[in-house]
């Protein structure tokens, strides 16, 4: 019966030893699968940034039943440019609203550009246009929303610097003040 147990005690003694070293593989394992998963997040956020670099978000505009979104969208933009009368097809590539359609609410529109050259000539042209006083609507960039409150936990700073007289930006999700990117407090 001692002998029975012997062997007992051997075998799970053996069988700890091998689920212990299996467990240190598997940690080994699980910090490298941690540390590539946090890589590749960062990586697609990048992706995602860079794609919605070409597009804008125009707020404001309120819906109508049946509207047609592009159409009425081509026709602000050529009241901003209408130097792109006749390319105006081949310049903003698709138009759409955002989430679903609730009632008392005007969901905003993304305006995806061919070229971000497009993008950023209309950008500098509505920061003199008098069209959007006229119709109550606004360009904001197409950013992600983790950056959205990168940049609202920065924003006092910026803000301050502006008030200063210090040139102060956004570039992605980073502010800078004088060239020099801000530690979020």
């Amino acid at each position: 019966m001692i002998a029975q147990v012997v062997k007992s005690v051997e075998f799970n003694a053996k069988e700890i030893k091998d689920c212990q070293s299996k467990t240190q593989i598997l940690e080994k394992e699980m910090k490298r699968f941690d540390t590539e998963n946090v890589a590749l997040k960062e990586r697609v956020l990048e992706m995602e940034r860079y794609k919605r670099r070409w597009n804008l978000k125009l707020r404001g505009m309120k819906e109508q039943e049946n509207e047609s979104t592009r159409e009425r969208v081509l026709q602000i933009v050529l009241k901003i440019a209408p130097h792109w009368a006749d390319k105006m097809c081949s310049v903003i590539d698709s138009v759409h609203r955002l989430g679903k359609r609730e009632e008392a609410k005007h969901r905003q529109v993304i305006m995806q550009f061919t070229m971000r050259h497009y993008r950023d000539e209309l950008w500098r042209l509505t920061k003199r246009s008098a069209v959007f006083k006229e119709l109550n609507v606004s360009f904001a960039e197409h950013i992600l929303p983790a950056d959205r409150e990168a940049r609202a936990a920065v924003w006092p700073q910026i803000k301050q610097a502006r008030e200063a007289g210090q040139k102060a930006y956004f570039r992605g999700p980073t502010g800078y003040i004088n060239v020099k990117r801000i530690v979020v407090p």
